[in-house]
């Protein structure tokens, strides 16, 4: 109510001394929709959100990857930018003295992947083979998910009974993947060799199993609600009947 009523003030205030003038009236609209538009700014960048989104899913977990630790919320919230779709609009500006919390490799790594990702991929459009299918199948047998890398896209394929908890859970593992490619240079090869043992699928799902009911531990002391990763995938699911693994229900 209080600040209705120096509105209405200061909008009278200025009627009366704009009267007829289009230049003063023009002015006083910049003028007035710059400071809307700044405190609005600033009353979302005090937000502190808490659920993880892919951008900020990746931050959390290549930070851990690259240092043992998972960031605050924080210091997560401060570095997602405002619009992702328009890089230029996320420049901030430079104060002397400012510490920087995440590491410039996390925030290169989650701008990367959020690129990179293709979460509820069609099992038809990554599978080239029926011994691929095969291979990926036999890989994840015990998880929500299916997970590949074909040209340069990580594609997160969603099995009919994929929860949040999975693509969380997937998300981690793209995130290894990436880190492999970068820190130990194993990049993919082809699908069946990538889910052998020793191969890239397989050392990176290997990881996930023992890592991430620890990183989903330390995220939850940290602050972070890890119930599940907060996304829109694609619609596309696969249904897997009660026989074998290698024919699956496409839908």
């Amino acid at each position: 109510m209080v600040s209705k009523s120096i509105g209405i003030m200061l909008g009278i205030g200025l009627a009366s001394c704009i009267q007829s003038s289009v230049p003063l009236a023009l002015a006083s609209f910049g003028v007035v929709t710059w400071i809307h538009m700044f405190c609005n700014l600033k009353s979302y960048q005090s937000i502190q959100l808490r659920t993880l989104n892919p951008y900020r899913a990746s931050l959390v977990f290549s930070e851990y990857l690259l240092c043992g630790l998972v960031p605050s919320v924080k210091e997560v919230n401060a570095e997602e930018p405002l619009f992702p779709a328009f890089p230029l609009l996320n420049v901030k500006p430079s104060s002397e003295g400012q510490v920087e919390v995440l590491s410039a490799d996390a925030k290169d790594a989650a701008d990367h992947i959020d690129c990179r990702l293709q979460l509820g991929s069609k099992l038809s459009d990554v599978v080239k083979s029926r011994e691929d299918a095969v291979a990926l199948f036999n890989l994840y047998k015990n998880e929500g998910y299916i997970l590949t890398e074909l040209e340069g896209r990580y594609h997160v394929v969603l099995k009919e009974s994929s929860s949040p908890q999975d693509m969380l859970k997937s998300l981690f593992q793209v995130n290894y993947l990436y880190w492999l490619e970068k820190n130990a240079g194993i990049k993919s090869s082809n699908t069946r060799d990538d889910c052998r043992p020793g191969g890239r699928l397989q050392i990176s799902l290997d990881y996930v199993l023992r890592e991430f009911n620890h990183v989903k531990n330390d995220g939850e002391v940290a602050g972070w609600v890890v119930d599940g990763l907060i996304a829109r995938p694609l619609p596309s699911r696969v249904s897997i009947g009660n026989e074998a693994a290698s024919h699956p229900g496409i839908r």
